[in-house]
């Protein structure tokens, strides 16, 4: 191979080569360090100066023939316009009259254009290096889009463009997805891309696990295997491509593509296995995510239970680290103790828990790891330094195996101690109840024969005897004992009621009437009033009788020492309140009013001012009205008395 001289030209107008430039021999190992086919020419005389190993290797000719290589021989198409940095396409000749297309990509070496080197590369290897090079762009936008399988909103969207990206490489005309349900032993598709895809099973069943989960592709005429392979076949496919779904060993389900385009069976393969893969990432990805969510939903739902709890709870509750520190009060033990949390932050426990004595014992064996979840009643101050009584409990709380806090709960018993009081005093007052109810029996027998056998004497005494007196006091004293004893019986014997639509205006129309002698007699005058539109009450007569009875005798007694007054009556629509309606009624007298110190006394059993009372009036009453589930109210004050009673309306059955 001839040689120009080059190495007398520098390669740029501009040259950076700071010492010897590189001679013929540098020059050559450069081009032979080149793949593709190059050779260097001298433009002016058309001869190839230089020539590498891959242009010798793609042409077949001898590198040293000594005959000068013309470029009119090998490109014919060469031309003296070829300007740097053009590409093009070409045709080189070769021996034997042999022709291969070319590409061609010029440089000059020289400002000149003297030398000028050409690369050439045949034709269809450039075609198939753009398409690598198509195909690599491809191949880097699906790993992109890949990568966006963990980015959708949940995972049903992940596996839809999952299928969108596999169609995209496959070219097939139908993917599905079939999901792994280990209970019912089979896969069941759960997403799918194209109509032909949607005609194949809705889930399959996994009677060889080994056999649907291997990577498979069946084509038309082959023999089926799997039950999705029969489907195939059945539905007349061309071809399809099956891959498990499995990450770490664990099987998630199968991916399918139907009716592929033609291709290196293990391409298709490579490329559905691929997907699959990702898609196994995807899955254990959301699954992961949901599971970290719920557990993130469950751990925010047990703080918010045991601050509404701890916020809520009736019994205060106290944190202590290990040194018997206060960390942290709840509202119940501030409002309990009189201390706010900030001001006992960090103050040691017995400086606020003073009194019980079995508070530093319990503590202790806290301390080492020992419940004293009763510590049984005591008593404890308060800030203020009330005594009240408590009932206290200290656990451990213990994190992997070491102590971090201790817990103590404290319940204030002074309601549950009043609750105690009150019911024993019912209890005792149910007993007395009970041999008063007998006692009032067995005395009424006896009174009644002594009420007889007065009545007796006093028709055989003569008319002007002295002792008349006598027997007629006594007399009046056993009608007043027949009288408390009925009192009495009344109260402690429970009454049925009939409840049935009464008129309250009527009823204590001819009550009034029958009273009207008697305050005619003391000097009282009536005022009585019926509101129009008035409804009637739900309510047994009988039993509201003896109530207005009492409250009216109660009036009168009480205006009776005055030389008169007003007794006043009304009975109206009393509105509704709680859901309900009301008929109220009002029975107001001009007396001297009853005593605040008194006021809360007069419905409790056998309480009375008067000489002449069993103090059972009003305390029946009132029994009677809160079985009528009503209510009766007292209102008094200097120069009068109100009692208001309040019974459903009829109005509340409708």
């Amino acid at each position: 191979m001839s040689t120009g001289p080059l190495s007398t030209q520098p390669l740029s107008a501009q040259p950076v080569w700071r010492g010897a430039l590189p001679g013929a021999s540098e020059f050559a190992t450069l081009l032979n360090n080149i793949n593709d086919a190059t050779i260097v020419l001298d433009r002016p005389g058309g001869q190839i100066a230089f020539a590498n190993k891959g242009f010798f290797q793609l042409t077949g000719l001898f590198p040293l023939d000594p005959t000068p290589m013309m470029i009119a021989d090998i490109l014919p198409d060469f031309g003296q316009g070829w300007s740097s940095g053009e590409e093009l396409e070409t045709q080189i000749h070769l021996p034997n009259k042999r022709k291969m297309r070319m590409w061609a990509r010029i440089t000059w070496l020289d400002k000149a254009g003297q030398w000028i080197a050409i690369e050439l590369i045949p034709l269809d290897v450039k075609r198939w290096r753009e398409r690598q090079d198509m195909r690599a762009s491809e191949l880097v936008k699906t790993s992109e889009q890949l990568a966006g399988l963990t980015q959708q909103a949940d995972v049903d969207d992940a596996l839809r463009l999952a299928l969108e990206i596999g169609q995209g490489l496959l070219g097939a005309q139908g993917l599905c997805l079939y999901r792994t349900e280990s209970k019912n032993q089979q896969i069941t598709r759960v997403v799918y891309l194209g109509e032909l895809a949607s005609k194949l099973p809705e889930s399959l069943k996994i009677n060889e696990p080994n056999l649907v989960y291997t990577p498979s592709i069946w084509t038309k005429g082959q023999r089926a295997v799997t039950q999705i392979q029969q489907a195939a076949r059945n539905l007349e496919l061309e071809s399809l491509v099956a891959a498990p779904i499995e990450l770490e060993g664990v099987r998630q389900g199968l991916l399918v593509a139907a009716n592929l385009p033609t291709m290196e069976s293990r391409l298709l393969v490579d490329v559905l296995e691929t997907l699959a893969a990702h898609i196994a990432v995807a899955l254990n990805y959301y699954a992961t995510r949901n599971n970290q969510r719920r557990a993130s939903f469950e751990a925010v739902r047990a703080l918010s239970i045991r601050d509404a709890i701890t916020e809520n709870i009736l019994d205060g509750i106290i944190l202590l680290n290990p040194g018997m520190r206060v960390l942290d009060m709840n509202p119940a033990a501030e409002m309990m103790l009189g201390y706010a949390t900030q001001e006992v932050h960090g103050t040691r426990i017995e400086n606020i828990l003073i009194g019980m004595e079995t508070l530093p014992a319990a503590l202790r064996m806290a301390l080492n790891g020992m419940t004293s979840p009763n510590l049984g009643n005591g008593r404890l101050h308060r800030r203020s330094g009330q005594v009240f009584p408590a009932h206290l409990q200290v656990f451990p709380v213990r994190t992997n195996s070491e102590l971090t806090n201790i817990v103590l709960l404290v319940r204030d018993m002074s309601e549950s101690e009043q609750i105690r009081a009150r019911t024993q005093q019912l209890e005792q007052r149910a007993l007395l109840g009970e041999i008063t109810a007998i006692f009032a029996h067995e005395v009424r027998n006896p009174v009644n024969n002594i009420s007889t056998g007065l009545q007796l004497m006093e028709m055989n005494l003569p008319e002007n005897d002295s002792n008349r007196d006598l027997v007629a006091r006594l007399q009046v004293d056993c009608n007043r004992l027949t009288h408390l004893m009925e009192s009495v019986l009344a109260f402690a014997r429970p009454m049925e009621y009939k409840m049935v639509p009464t008129d309250l205006g009527r009823l204590l129309g001819q009550l009034l009437e029958r009273w009207r002698p008697r305050m005619a007699r003391l000097n009282i005058g009536l005022v009585f009033k019926v509101d129009e539109n008035t409804p009637r009450a739900l309510a047994d007569g009988r039993a509201l009788d003896q109530v207005f009875t009492n409250l009216l005798s109660n009036a009168i007694n009480a205006m009776k020492d005055q030389q008169g007054g007003t007794l006043a009556v009304r009975v109206e629509a009393a509105g509704e309140t709680a859901g309900k309606v009301w008929v109220g009624v009002s029975v107001s007298d001009t007396g001297p009013g009853i005593p605040p110190e008194v006021r809360d006394k007069i419905f409790e059993p056998f309480y009375t001012t008067s000489p002449q009372g069993t103090g059972l009036g009003l305390s029946i009453s009132n029994r009677i009205i809160l079985a009528h589930k009503g209510k009766i109210d007292v209102e008094s004050f200097p120069g009068g008395t109100i009692f208001t009673v309040l019974v459903p309306s009829e109005r509340n059955e409708e």
